[in-house]
């Protein structure tokens, strides 16, 4: 039998990912002595990570909805 939560994990699992990432994009912006060809690549990058990241976080909003055990102690 499977978890009724295993959705909303594997969406959790998938939306934490590209959170992770960007944010060691994020502090790597920070240090001083990153060129400005590497900086312009990583901000690219950051963006396109934050554009996954929020598909993913409507991804997991879906599979909360639809999870029943979620549902179930929404509506207590």
């Amino acid at each position: 039998m499977s978890n009724p939560l295993d959705p909303v994990r594997a969406a959790f699992d998938k939306a934490v990912g590209p959170h992770r990432k960007r944010q060691v994009l994020i502090d790597e912006l920070k240090e001083p002595d990153v060129g400005k060809e590497r900086r312009a690549q990583m901000v690219e990058e950051s963006g396109r990570l934050r554009e996954e990241w929020l598909s993913a976080l409507i991804e997991l909003r879906k599979a909360m909805d639809q999870c029943p055990e979620l549902r179930e102690r929404l509506d207590k």
